[in-house]
C-alpha cells in the first residue's frame, strides 16, 4: 500500500465513521422524538380521564404509559452515553453535532411540559381522592346516626343513647 492510498484509506475510513456516528446518533433522536410524540398523546388521553374522574380510563392509559416511559429512559441513556463519549462526538461534523443538540433540546422541552402537566393531573387526582374520602367519611357518619335512631332491634335503644350522652 502507497502512502498516497493509505492516507486515503484512513480518510475514508474517517469519513465512514462520521456517517455511521451521525446516523446512530440521528436514528436515536428519531426515536426519542417518536416516543415523546406517543407519551404527549398518552398524557393528554390521561389529562381528559382525570377530568371526566374516569379511574377505569385513567388505570388503562398509565399502563399504556408505562412501557413508553421505560423506552424514553433506555434511549434517553444512548443518548446520553453517546454525547458524552468524547470519542463518539468527535466521530460528528460541527453540523450533525449541532442540529442533534438542538432536537434533544426540542425533547428535553417537551419532556419538562409534559412533567408540568403530570404534576397538575397528580394534584387534581388527589383532590378527588380526598374528595371522595370525604364523602364517603360522611356517608359512614350518616349511616351511623341513621342507626343510632333506627327501631330495628339491632341496633341500640336511641333514648337510651341520648341519656348516656
Amino acid at each position: 500500500m502507497t502512502k498516497s492510498t493509505e492516507h486515503s484509506s484512513k480518510h475514508l475510513s474517517k469519513r465512514v465513521e462520521i456517517k455511521l456516528g451521525a446516523s446512530r446518533l440521528s436514528s436515536l433522536v428519531d426515536e426519542a422524538s417518536s416516543l415523546m410524540d406517543q407519551l404527549s398523546t398518552l398524557s393528554e388521553a390521561q389529562r381528559e380521564s382525570v377530568t371526566k374522574g374516569d379511574v377505569e380510563q385513567i388505570i388503562e392509559v398509565v399502563s399504556a404509559r408505562e412501557p413508553v416511559v421505560r423506552q424514553i429512559v433506555r434511549v434517553g441513556e444512548e443518548i446520553g452515553a453517546f454525547i458524552n463519549d468524547p470519542k463518539m462526538v468527535s466521530r460528528l461534523s460541527d453540523t450533525d453535532r449541532d442540529a442533534a443538540l438542538k432536537r434533544i433540546a426540542l425533547i428535553e422541552h417537551a419532556m419538562k411540559r409534559l412533567r408540568e402537566r403530570d404534576a397538575q393531573d397528580q394534584v387534581r387526582m388527589e383532590e378527588a381522592r380526598d374528595g371522595l374520602a370525604n364523602q364517603l367519611s360522611g356517608m359512614g357518619a350518616g349511616q351511623s346516626a341513621l342507626r343510632a335512631y333506627s327501631t330495628k332491634a339491632k341496633t341500640p335503644n336511641p333514648i337510651l343513647q341520648d341519656r348516656k350522652g
